[in-house]
């Protein structure tokens, strides 16, 4: 898989997918690393119909879900109902890298972006 696209998606981090129903080996979720600049966050946002799991890799990030706020950093999961408005932003020196898993599988229309889009 390491040949898939690269793509900056609706919440505005860079997103490579790694396993989703279109490219074979799943029916019902989807697997993507997600990449957030130093110092950028994503758009708050929410998914209707998919629940998500962050797992990070690497870097320190601020994870807001529903209002509260945590600090994860490399090897924390955290599950994102769905619903629930969340954003990340990477706070360290570092590129936060994290995997995204969704279930149902990840669609741009489950998600809603609930802030004003940076230009």
């Amino acid at each position: 898989m390491r040949d898939q696209m690269e793509y900056t998606t609706l919440d505005g981090s860079r997103i490579r997918e790694l396993i989703r129903p279109e490219l074979g080996g799943s029916r019902n979720l989807s697997l993507a690393q997600a990449t957030v600049e130093p110092g950028a966050a994503t758009l708050r946002h929410r998914h209707h119909e998919a629940e998500e799991i962050y797992f990070v890799l690497s870097g320190e990030g601020a994870l807001e879900i529903g209002g509260a706020i945590e600090r994860v950093g490399p090897g924390d999961a955290r599950l994102i109902p769905p619903g629930a408005e969340h954003r990340v932003t990477a706070i360290g020196p570092e590129p936060l890298v994290i995997l995204c898993t969704c279930s149902p599988a990840y669609q741009h229309d489950d998600t809603e972006v609930t802030e004003p889009v940076r230009v």
